[in-house]
């Protein structure tokens, strides 16, 4: 017979009271009482501080121990707050028609054994999230986008209803613009400094270096083998990757089963909501920042009145698409 058999027989006595093993809890006021201290301190050196300046600070009026698990709950609980605000400002787009919205961004993956940068641009369909074009080389020209959204136009049949980009200079180029305006198509661009109005291609961007195990910090010995990887890439996670934001569908299979834009609304009656909007928006904003971001609105507004797209604000479902954080 051990000791451990021992003491564990005397824990299952129920007419034997069992001390609880290790040190005794605190009492609510003690705890209280050393969160109030460290909240202070934390509120006068700033939320960045660790246990060792709030410790000194405080003197010997609480144990380092006492001091670190005061700061781990606060700092626990701050940050669970933050979470609950920026979920909650979160507006998520979802594209209720293939071709509404295509997205598309470029990325730095590496250099040439000369040192010349290879980028790699992805073209992204919104609503089904299938990767519509993929393409690597130097940094790509107003030119090179035509080229590549000339070929889409055709293989898909018809332009996008709205092309999302970033505030790159091949995109704010004035061969896209013409392009653009020729095909009848509006250009949506992100608000500085802010990736998250176009998380699309960023997302696709991300899934695709990570399944083609490509990292930026690489040397880029041939480009035709590095697309070759991308493409196989693309092929797992377009044509065998169930999304659960799609109910548990390939991208594939939900492009073929969404409805097109021209079912639901026609490109005349999109851009005449959009004019509108538009001349009221600029009207309004005296600043650039404050007009660009109310043409912004203009456009996502046009779609959801239009029934292109959904707007809902706060946590995604699982249905969701993607988001696009206004903050």
């Amino acid at each position: 017979m051990t000791r451990r058999t021992l003491r564990r027989w005397k824990r299952l006595d129920p007419d034997e009271a069992v001390p609880r093993p290790g040190r005794p809890r605190l009492a609510p006021s003690v705890l209280a009482e050393a969160r109030g201290l460290v909240l202070g301190e934390l509120e006068r050196q700033g939320w960045a501080a660790g246990e060792g300046p709030i410790h000194r600070a405080l003197d010997g009026a609480l144990a380092l121990a006492r001091v670190r698990f005061a700061l781990r709950e606060l700092k626990a609980e701050r940050r669970a707050a933050h979470r609950r605000d920026t979920e909650s400002r979160r507006v998520t787009i979802t594209a209720n028609a293939r071709d509404v919205l295509w997205s598309a961004d470029a990325t730095f993956v590496g250099r040439t054994p000369k040192g010349c940068a290879v980028q790699v641009e992805v073209v992204r369909d919104v609503a089904s999230t299938c990767t519509l074009d993929i393409t690597i080389g130097e940094a790509a020209t107003g030119e090179n986008v035509v080229r590549y959204l000339e070929r889409l136009a055709e293989e898909r049949g018809t332009a996008p209803l709205v092309f999302v980009t970033d505030n790159g200079p091949q995109y704010q180029s004035r061969a896209v613009a013409d392009w653009c305006e020729a095909r009848g198509v509006l250009q949506l661009f992100s608000r500085p400094h802010t990736p998250q109005h176009n998380p699309w291609a960023e997302h696709g961007m991300r899934e695709l270096k990570e399944d083609a195990c490509i990292d930026k910090g690489d040397v880029v010995l041939d480009n035709d083998t590095v697309l070759a990887r991308l493409e196989q890439a693309r092929e797992r996670l377009d044509g065998a990757r169930l999304r659960a934001t799609r109910g548990w569908r390939t991208a594939r299979d939900v492009d073929q089963e969404l409805p097109h834009w021209r079912e639901i609304t026609t490109r005349c009656t999109f851009q005449s909501e959009v004019a509108c909007g538009i001349r009221l928006a600029v009207l309004k904003s005296d600043l650039g920042r404050e007009s660009r971001r109310a043409v912004r609105e203009a456009i996502l507004g046009a779609l959801e009145r239009t029934g292109a797209i959904t707007r809902t604000r706060g946590r995604p479902d699982r249905t969701a698409q993607v988001s696009d954080d206004d903050s």
